[in-house]
């Protein structure tokens, strides 16, 4: 009788342990399904997420190192410039912030020839600030707020850039560069006798001591006489509708 007993008690915790293994299983398989299926889509998005923010993070470095190494030979055919004539003057240390473009146009109305990006006064950015790319010159800074900056676009007519033309002999053409409208550049006020060599280069040149010297700005393309004078078309090298990111340059 005993041993019946204990072979029905057996049974029965048995068939307990198999209801209540049953009865977690639903939860267990939901709990699996959810791992497999939907956990492993969520981590798959935020890896992708991450692998995104990485290969942005290392693009804006890789422009930072051609925006600097632009600096330094910029700086340095500079100095050469100051040794060859014995004109020797202190620079102020210069540092590029990187910011990204919000929008096009600016904060006003109607000002079309311009950006605002995300970085202020709080940032070091200060009004007049230069602005570039590793293509160029993209503008200057025209107003900031603590934490956005408006930069007045190389396009716009209202912007005067000193510049120079290489041409032959190791000569130079100085004009002054303005927007002429649809992206493109109008370079006026030609002054110089060297022959300009065909899809030329135009830089700053530095005088006003607005724009640093060397800063790279596009290619004439061709020069008319007008009736104020010599007017050359450039073509930019920036594609200012299509900036996403831009160096300012801060000075220390």
């Amino acid at each position: 009788m005993a041993v019946l007993v204990a072979v029905i008690g057996a049974a029965v915790l048995v068939s307990s342990r198999s209801a209540a293994v049953e009865a977690v299983y639903p939860v267990e398989r939901a709990a699996q399904v959810f791992r497999s299926q939907v956990w492993s889509r969520v981590v798959g998005v935020f890896r992708g997420s991450a692998a995104a923010a990485e290969n942005l993070r290392l693009r804006r470095e890789n422009d930072a190192l051609k925006v600097l190494r632009g600096t330094v030979e910029r700086l340095e055919a500079e100095n050469a410039r100051l040794r060859r004539v014995l004109q020797y003057s202190l620079r102020k240390q210069e540092t590029w912030i990187p910011a990204g473009v919000l929008s096009e146009g600016g904060g006003a109305a109607g000002f079309g020839d311009r950006i605002r990006v995300d970085k202020g006064s709080l940032a070091g950015v200060g009004k007049g600030a230069v602005v570039i790319v590793p293509e160029g010159l993209v503008g200057r800074v025209a107003s900031v707020t603590p934490h956005t900056a408006e930069v007045m676009l190389l396009t716009d007519p209202a912007l005067k850039v000193a510049c120079e033309v290489a041409a032959e002999n190791s000569r130079s053409l100085s004009g002054i560069l303005s927007g002429g409208g649809e992206d493109g550049l109008v370079l006026r006020h030609l002054t110089g006798t060297g022959k300009v060599l065909p899809r030329a280069r135009v830089f700053t040149s530095g005088r006003g001591g607005v724009f640093p010297r060397g800063i790279e700005v596009g290619t004439l393309l061709n020069m008319t006489n007008g009736v104020r004078g010599v007017v050359g078309d450039v073509l930019p090298h920036v594609g200012y509708s299509t900036l996403e990111d831009v160096f300012i340059c801060c000075e220390k």
